[in-house]
């Protein structure tokens, strides 16, 4: 594949000065105008969540809309066969994620032990074991609280704009850049994860960043492995959201809630390094990369 067009970088950086102004103009709306955000989250139905909540979807909004605007007809039903119908190698994309995340918990909570801390509660795992409808409950939010609100832009528009086979590694770490300080709000909000630790270091809050980077290293392996398919990145976003540092294992503790980042960067830096250099990921790269160049 040749370089990107100047046609397509002007739409690339259009859909990232949209998509970052409009979420931080939204989201800092309630500091600005005094708003009490104390608890504020997308689940807390206060009058500063609707901006919150607002912001939180600008991602997916403008990328659909960009879709609409600047793709052909061939291509908005390639964006929604993407995002909507999986294929055989969702499975095994899916399966990859799940193990890794579950991975992740396991060496963060053993590290964690080791320091002194108490066990994980598992108290979403007890709510559904009690009713198995919970379940749905827990994958309504977990669907809506990142992967459909975010992942139709930064994995359905931005990644496919910006795929090249020879730069998978720039590609990732710019957009999990990206992604990164699209957050930034987030800082403000002292109910956010990204607010209680740049409050206990500054360096520890900076260090979401890197974690946003090192994320979308895994991010780029599955989008790989599955072919383009946006439909499993749904589910590693929310696998991230709800067992991770989500209900799942919830009630955790303010160790695990700091080592996380630590393991999380280098476990998903570990994945990347040896996943992308196993002949099976070489064969998706491949079959990525030429369905990717015939429809550009």
């Amino acid at each position: 594949m040749g370089k990107i067009s100047a046609k397509n970088r002007k739409v690339i950086t259009l859909y990232l000065i949209v998509t970052l102004l409009l979420t931080w103009l939204l989201q800092f709306m309630p500091i600005f105008m005094g708003l009490d955000v104390e608890n504020t989250s997308i689940s807390s139905f206060d009058f500063a969540s609707l901006f919150f909540g607002i912001g939180g979807v600008i991602p997916t909004l403008v990328g659909v809309i960009f879709v609409l605007v600047f793709y052909t007809k061939d291509g908005i039903k390639d964006f929604l066969k993407r995002c909507f119908i999986p294929n055989k190698e969702c499975i095994a994309a899916i399966l990859f994620s799940l193990a890794l995340i579950c991975a992740e918990v396991f060496v963060t909570q053993m590290i964690s032990r080791v320091l002194g801390a108490e066990k994980l509660g598992f108290e979403g795992l007890k709510v559904i074991a009690g009713n198995p409808l919970y379940f749905f409950y827990f994958l309504f939010w977990g669907i809506i609280s990142g992967p459909f609100s975010e992942e139709f832009g930064w994995r359905g528009f931005l990644t496919d704009r910006l795929f090249k086979k020879d730069k998978l590694l720039q590609m990732s770490l710019f957009i999990g850049f990206i992604w990164g300080i699209w957050h930034l709000p987030l800082y403000f909000y002292p109910a956010q994860i990204q607010h209680d630790w740049f409050k206990i270091n500054p360096l520890l809050g900076l260090l979401f960043i890197v974690s946003c980077m090192s994320a979308a290293l895994v991010y780029t392996s599955i989008y790989v492995t599955a072919r383009r398919k946006v439909f499993p990145i749904f589910f590693l976003h929310m696998f991230k959201n709800i067992i991770l540092t989500g209900a799942m294992i919830y009630p955790f503790s303010d160790t695990y809630s700091i080592v996380v980042v630590f393991v999380e960067i280098v476990m998903d830096v570990l994945f990347y390094v040896i996943f992308t250099r196993t002949p099976f990921f070489r064969k998706a790269l491949e079959k990525t990369a030429e369905f990717n160049y015939l429809k550009q």
